[in-house]
């Protein structure tokens, strides 16, 4: 008698597959559309152009990686719970928003921190919370915002932007193994000027329909692989 060392896989099973199938289908039909305004958040990127397109292009996401989107929401929440129970007092949402270039530019901050128990921060203080894999995660840890250029620029807009020149509280949480990383940013006015103006720029290009030059000269660059234009992108030589 032959023994079947086979093992089953789930995954291959008619209802999984259509279940995802169905999920997919809906994901794509109800992903949100392109903002009328640039947002801070995308500014940061190290190519202008992907900033362009991650503005006004429906960006081409699966379902799978629009919920590793979602999960970032989650841990900020659960953040904020947990600094709430620790002492710390946060302002209103309404006080969060920022608008400038005419409403070209806008951001939303996760929160600023107006009192707490921690005397090594100053209020009021940004916080501003991220959602990472493992390894990025690890990376930050070691090196901090230099890892993740566009973060250190939605930091440095909204303090600008809202006024919050002490350090910024920054939390990550590692989704893989549920820690959290806190750190304090300081200000740095220089890099807030640099984005800024940079947005301005890329504002203008593309308000005169300027397709702004790639950062990088092969679609198999790493960067661009990851990118989730770069067919797009790549698909004909402006």
């Amino acid at each position: 008698m032959l023994l079947n060392l086979n093992k089953a896989r789930l995954s291959i099973e008619p209802v999984n597959r259509s279940l995802n199938a169905e999920i997919e289908r809906v994901a794509t039909a109800t992903a949100e559309q392109p903002r009328s305004y640039l947002g801070a958040s995308i500014v940061g990127y190290e190519c202008a152009r992907r900033t362009q397109y991650a503005w006004w292009v429906k960006a081409d996401l699966t379902a799978r990686t629009r919920e590793i989107f979602e999960r970032g929401h989650y841990h900020e929440e659960r953040v904020r719970q947990h600094l709430a129970a620790i002492g710390f007092k946060f302002a209103a949402k309404e006080a969060l928003a920022f608008s400038a270039v005419d409403g070209a530019l806008r951001g939303h901050a996760d929160g600023i921190l107006i009192a707490g128990t921690a005397t090594y921060l100053a209020y009021p203080a940004l916080w501003e919370n991220k959602a990472l894999g493992d390894k990025g995660w690890r990376a930050l840890e070691r090196d901090g915002l230099k890892t993740f250029p566009q973060y250190a620029a939605q930091v440095a807009l909204y303090q600008a932007y809202l006024n919050l020149s002490n350090p910024a509280l920054f939390s990550a949480v590692n989704a893989d193994t549920c820690e959290i990383l806190f750190f304090a940013v300081p200000y740095d006015a220089e890099l807030a000027q640099f984005w800024s103006d940079r947005a301005a720029n890329i504002i203008a290009a593309t308000r005169a329909n300027e397709l702004l030059p790639r950062a990088y000269d092969d679609p198999e660059d790493w960067h661009c692989r990851t990118c989730p234009f770069v067919r797009k992108c790549w698909e004909k030589t402006p």
